[in-house]
This record gives C-alpha cells, sequence and structure tokens, in this order.
C-alpha cells in the first residue's frame, strides 16, 4: 500500500497551496514606496539624536516643572541686578579701583604706590 503523503520535509504542497490562495501566480507582488526623507543621513542622525536626549532627559519641553521655575527666577533676578542701581559695595569698590590705578604715582611725582599686603598679592 503507498500513500500519497509528501515526508515531512517536503514543502512543494504548501507553496503549491499559498499560490493557489492568492489567485496571481506571475504576478510581481508590489513594494513599499521608500521615503526618501526616513532614509536620509540627517534624518537619521537628528532621530538617534532626539533618542539619545529623551533618554537622558535633556528635552526642554519634558524638563520637570520645579528645576524649570528655578532658572526662569535665577534669570530673573541676575536681570533685576544687572538693571538697578550699583549696591554699597560695588561703589566702594569702584572708588577704591579708581583711587589705586588712577592715583598720581608714576606720573613724575617720585612717589611710590603703597605696598600690598602678602595675601594679596599671592
Amino acid at each position: 500500500m503507498t500513500t500519497a503523503t509528501p515526508p515531512e520535509g517536503d514543502r512543494t504542497n504548501v507553496l503549491s497551496l499559498d499560490m493557489a490562495t492568492d489567485g496571481h501566480e506571475g504576478l510581481i507582488q508590489p513594494k513599499k514606496v521608500p521615503n526618501p526623507i526616513r532614509e536620509s543621513r540627517s534624518h537619521r542622525e537628528m532621530h538617534r539624536e532626539l533618542l539619545f536626549s529623551h533618554s537622558r532627559g535633556l528635552l526642554p519641553r519634558h524638563r520637570p516643572e520645579l528645576p524649570r521655575v528655578l532658572e526662569n527666577r535665577q534669570l530673573r533676578q541676575l536681570r533685576e541686578e544687572l538693571q538697578g542701581p550699583p549696591s554699597d559695595l560695588e561703589q566702594q569698590l569702584r572708588k577704591r579701583h579708581q583711587r589705586f590705578f588712577f592715583h598720581p604715582w608714576g606720573e613724575g611725582t617720585g612717589s611710590v604706590p603703597p605696598a600690598l599686603p602678602d595675601a594679596v598679592t599671592r
């Protein structure tokens, strides 16, 4: 008695069944059209950089709200300090700077500028 079943490794019947169910035996199957933007090198590099920055949490819109608020507050305070009048300390330092550097010591008067303390010269 002979059986009509193919051996286990024979897949010819499976292929013929696939072609039979398809209905188009000799036709070429359409391929997906490539997208030139996604295949460009710059797009791939940008995508890689976005993935990297997202994994490290470096995106500005996705940062937690508290650090953003604190940073904005510090920037606002710095701007206000720079635009406002100079503090008393800044005024005293400016006067001292003018006395020391614009004094007529070296203009033929023969006087020598006072020696600076060792702590200042180091």
